[in-house]
Protein backbone atom coordinates (compact mmCIF):
# COMPACT_ATOMS: atom_id res chain seq x y z
CA UNK A 1 0.00 0.00 0.00
CA UNK A 2 1.17 3.67 -0.69
CA UNK A 3 2.46 5.42 2.37
CA UNK A 4 0.98 9.23 3.30
CA UNK A 5 2.25 11.77 4.65
CA UNK A 6 1.61 12.03 8.62
CA UNK A 7 0.64 15.57 8.25
CA UNK A 8 -2.29 15.01 5.85
CA UNK A 9 -5.69 14.70 7.62
CA UNK A 10 -7.09 12.07 9.55
CA UNK A 11 -9.90 11.92 7.08
CA UNK A 12 -7.75 12.22 3.96
CA UNK A 13 -5.64 9.24 5.12
CA UNK A 14 -8.49 7.32 6.09
CA UNK A 15 -10.18 7.92 2.97
CA UNK A 16 -6.97 7.16 1.26
CA UNK A 17 -7.02 3.55 2.93
CA UNK A 18 -10.16 2.68 1.56
CA UNK A 19 -9.68 3.56 -1.84
CA UNK A 20 -6.41 1.64 -2.10
CA UNK A 21 -8.46 -1.23 0.06
CA UNK A 22 -11.36 -1.26 -2.37
CA UNK A 23 -8.95 -1.07 -5.44
CA UNK A 24 -6.99 -4.31 -4.29
CA UNK A 25 -10.28 -6.22 -3.45
CA UNK A 26 -11.88 -5.18 -6.97
CA UNK A 27 -8.19 -6.46 -8.31
CA UNK A 28 -8.71 -9.43 -6.71
CA UNK A 29 -12.78 -10.24 -8.34
CA UNK A 30 -11.78 -9.21 -11.69
CA UNK A 31 -9.11 -12.06 -11.45
CA UNK A 32 -11.76 -14.40 -10.77
CA UNK A 33 -13.18 -17.16 -12.95
CA UNK A 34 -15.83 -16.02 -15.66
CA UNK A 35 -18.53 -18.25 -14.00
CA UNK A 36 -18.32 -16.25 -10.67
CA UNK A 37 -17.68 -12.76 -12.25
CA UNK A 38 -21.04 -13.59 -14.89
CA UNK A 39 -22.85 -14.78 -12.27
CA UNK A 40 -22.29 -11.59 -9.76
CA UNK A 41 -22.70 -9.22 -12.42
CA UNK A 42 -25.88 -10.91 -13.61
CA UNK A 43 -27.60 -10.84 -10.29
CA UNK A 44 -26.79 -7.39 -10.09
CA UNK A 45 -27.34 -6.23 -13.52
CA UNK A 46 -30.30 -8.30 -14.77
CA UNK A 47 -33.41 -7.82 -11.75
CA UNK A 48 -31.97 -4.12 -11.72
CA UNK A 49 -33.79 -4.17 -15.25
CA UNK A 50 -36.99 -5.42 -14.26
CA UNK A 51 -37.16 -4.18 -10.94
CA UNK A 52 -36.43 -0.60 -12.34
CA UNK A 53 -34.10 0.37 -9.54
CA UNK A 54 -32.72 3.38 -10.57
CA UNK A 55 -29.94 3.74 -7.96
CA UNK A 56 -28.60 -0.18 -8.01
CA UNK A 57 -28.29 0.45 -12.04
CA UNK A 58 -26.39 3.64 -11.96
CA UNK A 59 -24.17 1.88 -8.73
CA UNK A 60 -23.30 -1.50 -10.92
CA UNK A 61 -23.10 0.52 -14.45
CA UNK A 62 -21.27 2.89 -12.73
CA UNK A 63 -18.78 0.35 -11.11
CA UNK A 64 -17.88 -1.54 -14.28
CA UNK A 65 -17.34 2.16 -16.35
CA UNK A 66 -14.83 3.69 -13.83
CA UNK A 67 -12.74 0.15 -12.83
CA UNK A 68 -9.70 0.75 -14.64
CA UNK A 69 -8.52 -3.13 -14.52
CA UNK A 70 -12.19 -4.90 -16.50
CA UNK A 71 -10.83 -6.97 -18.99
CA UNK A 72 -12.78 -7.15 -21.73
CA UNK A 73 -14.26 -10.82 -21.07
CA UNK A 74 -15.50 -9.59 -17.63
CA UNK A 75 -17.51 -6.63 -19.74
CA UNK A 76 -18.37 -9.64 -22.74
CA UNK A 77 -19.72 -11.55 -19.71
CA UNK A 78 -23.08 -9.04 -18.94
CA UNK A 79 -23.02 -7.82 -22.44
CA UNK A 80 -26.52 -8.85 -23.14
CA UNK A 81 -27.88 -7.35 -19.84
CA UNK A 82 -25.68 -3.65 -20.54
CA UNK A 83 -26.77 -3.03 -24.19
CA UNK A 84 -30.46 -4.22 -22.29
CA UNK A 85 -29.86 -1.21 -19.87
CA UNK A 86 -28.39 1.08 -22.65
CA UNK A 87 -31.35 0.77 -24.94
CA UNK A 88 -34.14 1.04 -21.83
CA UNK A 89 -32.94 3.61 -19.70
CA UNK A 90 -32.81 7.45 -19.71
CA UNK A 91 -30.02 9.69 -18.94
CA UNK A 92 -26.81 8.39 -16.41
CA UNK A 93 -27.75 4.49 -16.83
CA UNK A 94 -27.89 4.31 -20.09
CA UNK A 95 -24.68 6.55 -20.63
CA UNK A 96 -23.03 4.70 -18.12
CA UNK A 97 -23.36 1.32 -19.74
CA UNK A 98 -22.98 2.52 -23.53
CA UNK A 99 -19.57 3.69 -21.50
CA UNK A 100 -18.67 -0.21 -20.49
CA UNK A 101 -19.45 -1.43 -23.69
CA UNK A 102 -17.36 0.72 -25.68
CA UNK A 103 -14.33 -1.34 -23.57
CA UNK A 104 -15.46 -4.34 -26.07
CA UNK A 105 -12.60 -3.72 -29.19
CA UNK A 106 -13.05 -6.41 -31.00
CA UNK A 107 -15.21 -5.82 -33.95
CA UNK A 108 -17.21 -9.41 -33.81
CA UNK A 109 -18.33 -8.51 -30.29
CA UNK A 110 -19.18 -5.14 -31.16
CA UNK A 111 -21.33 -6.77 -33.87
CA UNK A 112 -23.34 -9.00 -31.92
CA UNK A 113 -24.19 -6.60 -29.62
CA UNK A 114 -25.60 -4.20 -32.83
CA UNK A 115 -27.89 -7.55 -33.32
CA UNK A 116 -29.32 -6.79 -30.06
CA UNK A 117 -29.98 -3.47 -30.92
CA UNK A 118 -31.59 -4.10 -33.98
CA UNK A 119 -33.03 -7.19 -32.42
CA UNK A 120 -34.42 -5.19 -29.36
CA UNK A 121 -35.45 -2.08 -31.49
CA UNK A 122 -37.62 -4.60 -34.00
CA UNK A 123 -39.78 -5.82 -30.90
CA UNK A 124 -40.39 -2.49 -29.36
CA UNK A 125 -41.52 -1.39 -33.08
CA UNK A 126 -44.29 -3.60 -33.29
CA UNK A 127 -45.54 -2.32 -29.58
CA UNK A 128 -48.42 -0.67 -29.80
CA UNK A 129 -46.90 2.33 -28.06
CA UNK A 130 -43.25 1.91 -28.90
CA UNK A 131 -40.69 3.51 -26.02
CA UNK A 132 -38.75 5.57 -28.62
CA UNK A 133 -36.11 6.09 -25.99
CA UNK A 134 -35.16 2.69 -26.96
CA UNK A 135 -34.26 4.41 -30.70
CA UNK A 136 -32.29 7.15 -29.36
CA UNK A 137 -30.50 5.21 -27.26
CA UNK A 138 -29.92 2.10 -30.06
CA UNK A 139 -28.49 5.27 -32.29
CA UNK A 140 -26.03 6.56 -29.75
CA UNK A 141 -24.65 2.98 -29.24
CA UNK A 142 -23.84 1.95 -32.58
CA UNK A 143 -22.15 5.42 -32.83
CA UNK A 144 -20.49 4.75 -30.06
CA UNK A 145 -19.00 1.79 -31.20
CA UNK A 146 -18.31 2.57 -34.76
CA UNK A 147 -20.84 0.31 -36.03
CA UNK A 148 -21.09 3.07 -39.18
CA UNK A 149 -23.39 0.41 -41.79
CA UNK A 150 -25.27 -1.10 -38.86
CA UNK A 151 -26.14 2.77 -37.92
CA UNK A 152 -26.94 4.16 -41.64
CA UNK A 153 -29.41 1.06 -41.77
CA UNK A 154 -30.48 1.87 -38.04
CA UNK A 155 -31.20 5.52 -38.75
CA UNK A 156 -33.13 4.44 -42.03
CA UNK A 157 -35.21 2.40 -40.33
CA UNK A 158 -36.12 3.69 -37.56
CA UNK A 159 -35.65 7.60 -38.23
CA UNK A 160 -39.28 8.58 -37.37
CA UNK A 161 -39.17 7.37 -33.82
CA UNK A 162 -35.25 8.38 -33.18
CA UNK A 163 -36.77 12.33 -34.35
CA UNK A 164 -39.44 11.67 -32.01
CA UNK A 165 -36.79 10.36 -28.63
CA UNK A 166 -34.05 13.38 -29.57
CA UNK A 167 -35.68 15.90 -31.06
CA UNK A 168 -33.27 15.36 -34.37
CA UNK A 169 -34.30 16.31 -37.59
CA UNK A 170 -32.90 14.18 -40.61
CA UNK A 171 -29.51 16.24 -41.30
CA UNK A 172 -28.61 15.99 -37.68
CA UNK A 173 -28.52 12.14 -37.91
CA UNK A 174 -27.18 12.04 -41.31
CA UNK A 175 -24.24 14.38 -39.38
CA UNK A 176 -24.17 11.91 -36.57
CA UNK A 177 -24.00 8.68 -38.98
CA UNK A 178 -20.99 10.68 -40.85
CA UNK A 179 -18.95 11.32 -37.30
CA UNK A 180 -18.89 7.42 -36.74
Amino acid sequence: MIEFSKEHSKAWLELMAAYQEFRAKVFYWAHENDDVKYHDLYMEISPSVKKRDLHKRLLTTDFLRSTDMWDEKAILLASGELTELALREEDEAAAYSRMALKKIKHCPERMNIADQVFMLASAEARQERPDCVIFYNGCMLLHDLGCKEQLEQFIQEYKRLICLASGLDEADLCKLAELT
